[in-house]
């Protein structure tokens, strides 16, 4: 006599697949896990390098600002003005500009912020070599020399840590000290 239990099943294409399923475990699950972090990892790697280039461009630009401050700040104060305001300050020949008078500039960030300083260094002789001079200024007058001074411009982006100090030197012609010039 037959059981009458379950009925066995006959092999066929859909039992073929369940059973082939149900050997694999998750095999599929791990892979897409691992694939999913390899691509988070490169997807972060990726911004954080976009990050940094994009704090060197900023920093390089804010680089270039405040040289552009100090240059302009340097050119608006070398001039005869200034120079001889500094040579008549008794006695150390020297002089801060004024804020007012330097160039104003902004930026997206902050302002540029200068200061100069103007320092007479004392007198040089002048190597003219084909010049026209006037005959108060002649070699049997006394001469000619030149006015030394320095120039120091210090200049910060207010709001970042950019800053630059840059000086420069200008000679000037002049009568020398010892000499008097009467008109």
């Amino acid at each position: 006599m037959k059981s009458k239990g379950c009925p066995q099943l006959k092999e066929t294409p859909i039992n073929n697949m369940l059973s082939l399923n149900a050997r694999q475990q998750g095999a599929v699950l791990l892979w897409a896990i691992a694939i999913l972090l390899v691509m988070t990892i490169v997807g972060v790697s990726a911004v954080k390098m976009s990050i940094t280039g994009t704090q060197i461009t900023g920093n390089s630009m804010f680089s270039m600002l405040v040289f552009q401050g100090a240059e302009s700040s340097l050119a608006k104060t070398a001039k005869d003005y200034y120079l001889d305001t500094a040579v008549s300050t008794l006695p150390l020949r020297e002089m801060d500009v004024d804020a007012a008078d330097l160039p104003k500039e902004m930026a997206t960030n902050g302002s540029l912020k200068s200061e100069v300083h103007i320092a007479w260094q004392g007198y040089d002789g002048c190597p003219i070599t084909s010049m026209a001079i006037s005959t108060s200024v002649s070699p049997k007058a006394g001469g000619v020399a030149c006015q030394r001074f320095n120039l120091i411009a210090q200049t910060v982006l207010q709001g970042t840590g950019a800053r630059t100090t840059h000086s420069l030197g200008v000679a000037r012609l002049g009568p020398p000290l010892h000499v008097t010039l009467t008109h």
